[in-house]
């Protein structure tokens, strides 16, 4: 009967790439479930009985079980209709994978899970160890192999992140709508169909560390800028494909000057207060007044979708706050007013557009409107902006029915400067005109407060 899963990381199929601890885990597994599908399955199949018949002692015995198993491309979607697919998939593949084995030998204590260094086929063995578990009654016990970023590195003789940038590891399915210089390090595995060549137009200074079949005897690397590799990149993965049908690939895109951000970090506060109201940088916990200021009546109403803000949302949003102060792209404060102790609101800066220039956004509790301390916040928000950063313009608008927000933006010292016509769309689909207004630095627009 099965009583324990050891997961055993093989690396990218050399000896070389398993630890002490995935051999000696291999050398105590009964039964092996090699679950393979796709396109490559038999060279891959054909790789793990190599690398076993040559770890493995003869002196324990063991069996191998095959099973099909028809996991697909991950989905692009994050929707519970994805999740209740991918919970299904799920199932199927443990009842498929309990068929194979079918009844286990009075011996057969432990079952073995042979995965790739590739994170995503790590992800997918994981689950299916966790749903087999649960059918066994068994104990999971996981021995790591070198993964791809790891050897990958090492191939091209570099350090994942460079002089401290950060490191990203990336799916390619989601590369091209998401990859951003800022992100530092980007590292992807199993790019089949080369989505990163898609990216050498829009950021052909990076560059390019990839490599296939990495730490074997057929390994192919190329390395350089990323506008003069992507020919030799097609050319080396055509290579690698015509020494084995399965091909696991992975590549880092380095930024020029290690990922230098584009805008500094907002500088450091505790927080700022006229005796009356007091602003707070957010943190994630803030998430629920995040929940509250966006599905009161009133912000429902000015805002651009019928659907509330749920809780994850919040959540992740109010994690954000901390990364986008770093990054320079967003400082988020909390308001917090000062004869209850009681956050009252938020209101945030971000940096966009034209260089220098920065959007302003606030939201205030239905119970703390008409006390004038969104005014008291733009003013202390603005003060500091000036005061801190190089920043020369402050710009904020609203819908052109929401004269209470033009009221505001005007006691606080902005300008109406237009209408933007049909720029703001309104939570029936239909799209609504946006009142635009400004605040330019005092004095001199030119130079830099630090």
């Amino acid at each position: 009967m099965i009583t324990r899963i050891h997961v055993i990381g093989l690396g990218l199929g050399h000896p070389d790439h398993l630890t002490h601890a995935a051999i000696a885990a291999l050398n105590g597994v009964d039964v092996f479930l090699l679950a393979e599908e796709g396109e490559g399955a038999g060279d891959r199949g054909a790789a793990q009985r190599a690398l076993c018949a040559e770890l493995l002692s003869e002196s324990h015995a063991h069996r191998f079980v095959e099973v099909t198993d028809q996991r697909g491309e991950p989905d692009s979607e994050t929707s519970s209709a994805a999740y209740d697919r991918g919970k299904a998939a799920l199932g199927a593949r443990v009842e498929a994978s309990v068929d194979a084995l079918g009844q286990a030998g009075p011996r057969e204590e432990t079952l073995g899970l042979l995965v790739w260094g590739d994170p995503a086929l790590a992800s997918a063995t994981l689950g299916l160890a966790a749903g087999l578990a649960a059918h066994f009654h068994a104990d999971v016990e996981v021995a790591p192999g070198l993964g791809a970023p790891q050897l990958l590195a090492a191939a091209h003789r570099i350090s994942l992140g460079s002089n401290g940038a950060d490191v990203r590891l990336m799916s390619a399915q989601h590369l091209v709508d998401s990859y951003d210089p800022t992100m530092g390090d980007a590292v992807v595995v199993d790019d089949d169909r080369l989505r990163c060549l898609e990216l050498a137009d829009l950021f052909p200074d990076l560059t390019l560390y990839w490599g296939a079949h990495l730490g074997t005897a057929d390994e192919v690397l190329v390395a350089g800028r990323f506008a003069d590799v992507v020919d030799e990149v097609r050319a080396a993965r055509s290579r690698a494909a015509e020494a084995r049908e399965w091909v696991v690939d992975a590549y880092l895109l380095r930024p020029p000057a290690a990922g230098k951000p584009a805008a500094p970090s907002w500088p450091t506060v505790d927080s700022l207060s006229d005796g009356v109201l007091t602003l707070r940088p957010m943190t994630t916990a803030d998430w629920d007044l995040l929940l509250a200021e966006n599905n009161n009546d009133e912000a429902m109403k000015w805002g651009f979708t019928a659907d509330p803000m749920t809780e994850p949302e919040a959540r992740q949003a109010a994690a954000r706050a901390v990364r986008d102060w770093r990054s320079g792209r967003a400082a988020r404060f909390t308001m917090v007013d000062g004869s209850s102790g009681v956050r009252a609101g938020m209101i945030s800066v971000l940096r966009m557009g034209p260089p220098e220039v920065a959007l302003i956004g606030y939201g205030v509790l239905p119970e703390f409107r008409g006390r004038g301390l969104t005014v008291r916040a733009l003013e202390l928000l603005v003060d500091w902006v000036f005061a801190t950063t190089s920043i020369a313009r402050l710009e904020l608008g609203h819908k052109l029915d929401n004269v209470a927000s033009g009221v505001v933006a005007s006691r606080a010292g902005f300008v109406r400067e237009g209408v933007l016509a049909g720029r703001l769309k309104n939570p029936d689909g239909s799209f609504a005109d946006e009142v635009s207004y400004a605040r330019l630095r005092p004095g001199p627009l030119a130079g830099s407060a630090t």
